[in-house]
């Protein structure tokens, strides 16, 4: 599957523990900072397809779903806690001479599987 990577927030503009979503050529993602290391990941949980940022934490290198606490490993998207939940989906990415980074997402449009759903109000 090919991939584009494509600019998405100055370095500098992700602060500590923030989780800054985004959807780049139709895919959902976040951005976050923990101890000064960056990670991208799908925004979409594995277990009920919600979204986990804006409103997620994170925390002790993992990311935690708003709606019903599962956790995530940063460095991995594995799941903690033994839940049986798939992985996360991991976006590469670089900083740019600008400093900008830069998330590589695949040329294809995401399927079903990778879009949160909208919860009911």
């Amino acid at each position: 599957m090919s991939e584009t990577f494509h600019r998405v927030v100055k370095v500098d503009e992700v602060e500590e523990k923030a989780m800054l979503p985004f959807v780049v050529n139709r895919w959902p993602l976040f951005v976050c900072r923990e101890e000064g290391k960056l990670h991208v990941m799908i925004n979409r949980c594995t277990h009920a397809a919600s979204a986990l940022a804006p409103e997620g934490r994170v925390r002790r290198g993992s990311v935690m779903c708003p709606l019903h606490g599962a956790r995530f490993k940063l460095d991995t998207g594995e799941c903690l806690g033994g839940a049986g939940y798939k992985p996360l989906m991991l976006f590469p990415f670089r900083e740019d001479a600008e400093g900008w980074i830069e998330v590589a997402v695949p040329d294809a449009a995401p399927g079903a599987e990778h879009l949160p759903v909208k919860p009911l109000n």
